[in-house]
């Protein structure tokens, strides 16, 4: 039998506490509730993907995932990785309706690829940029709570903040107003996770000028659905209006795109999968829309192949891919390569994604 032939699979859980809840508009986490799928090829090479189950967000369940991930690992059985191509093509239609199992799957099939070969997937991808710099989230809470979280994690090297809103708007001027204090001279991106209206965002916007506070980039002002909203803010605001949970499909870009809805999209691999979200990149690409990498809640292993997409194709504008920081232990080996301020160090990943869960053999 030849080496390249997948002979096993596994599925397992992952847990892991979280050193604070992770708070945004629609939900509250203390924990990562993910799944860790495994592809053995004949030779002993192992590649690893992770499921992201957002339930509050996706409506996809770790249960379903799960039993999706098993039937992928059967369907995936017998076939040479050497056709990893075709191998992610068989997933994209047989797992459309659950894209974390998709984005776990496929990312498995890429790492075990790259591992046969020899090659980190960053090169695999293009190695346009070595080193990528991610923000840090300030989630929703209080004001002191901000200012002290920032405090510290501006000490620790993060020049940029991306901070939640939408749960209350008072609170989210003096949260942000907190963040600003502590680290002045640093950015600061705004993500809303479909709270506002789109007249409610832009006087958010103009209030928060007024205080001296002007944000980067705008992510998600309006539900999802309001693409007359996404619109109307873009003609109007002078910063970037980033569709997050507006763009979960290449036809959602395509229309956001057409409809000059929206000046910049968040590429994330568990809404999109590695096949689309290489088609995202460069329809966004050729029509001058800006990118931001993004994630759910990953531990590293995930995330480290975020930033391999990311870095490898090369042309991202925002990277927010900073969930690693708030786990306390996701019991993965390798990710020597993510610095304390947040810098991907990808030159350093000599095969696949340079991440392994701490059972891997």
């Amino acid at each position: 039998m030849k080496d390249t032939i997948i002979k096993k699979f596994s599925v397992r859980e992952l847990d892991a506490q979280l050193f604070t809840p992770f708070t945004i508009s629609s939900g509250s986490h203390k924990s990562l509730e993910n799944a860790v799928f495994t592809l053995e090829a004949a030779g002993g090479v192992k590649g690893y993907g992770e499921a992201a189950i957002a339930t509050h967000i996706t409506g996809e369940t770790r249960e379903r995932t799960v039993k999706n991930l098993r039937r992928a690992g059967a369907l995936l059985a017998g076939r040479d990785a050497a056709n990893y191509l075709g191998a992610m093509c068989l997933l994209e239609a047989e797992l459309d309706d659950n894209r974390a199992a998709l984005a776990a799957a496929q990312m498995a099939v890429l790492d075990l690829a790259a591992r046969l070969q020899g090659i980190s997937l960053w090169k695999l991808f293009g190695a346009r940029s070595p080193e990528l710099k991610t923000d840090i989230t300030v989630v929703i809470g209080g004001a002191d709570a901000a200012y002290t979280f920032t405090k510290k994690m501006r000490a620790d090297g993060f020049h940029i903040f991306k901070v939640k809103t939408g749960s209350d708007m008072d609170e989210d001027f003096r949260r942000l107003e907190a963040v600003h204090k502590a680290a002045p001279a640093s950015a600061i991106y705004l993500d809303a996770n479909c709270a506002y209206g789109a007249k409610e965002a832009e006087k958010f916007i103009n209030d928060l000028a007024r205080r001296g506070i002007r944000p980067e980039v705008l992510e998600q002002p309006v539900p999802k659905d309001d693409i007359d909203g996404l619109a109307y803010l873009t003609r109007k605001l002078a910063m970037p209006v980033c569709a997050d949970e507006s763009a979960y499909s290449l036809d959602d870009v395509f229309n956001l795109i057409r409809r000059k809805a929206v000046s910049a999209v968040n590429i994330k691999l568990t809404k999109l999968g590695f096949l689309r979200a290489r088609e995202v990149w460069a329809l966004a690409r050729a029509s001058g829309i800006k990118l931001m990498m993004g994630e759910m809640l990953e531990s590293e292993l995930a995330s480290a192949a975020a930033a391999h997409f990311a870095g490898g194709l090369g042309g991202f504008d925002f990277i927010d891919l900073d969930t690693p920081f708030f786990i306390k232990d996701s019991g993965m080996r390798g990710g020597g390569f993510l610095s304390k301020d947040g810098v991907y160090s990808l030159d350093r990943v000599k095969a696949g994604i340079g991440v392994v869960p701490g059972d891997a053999k």
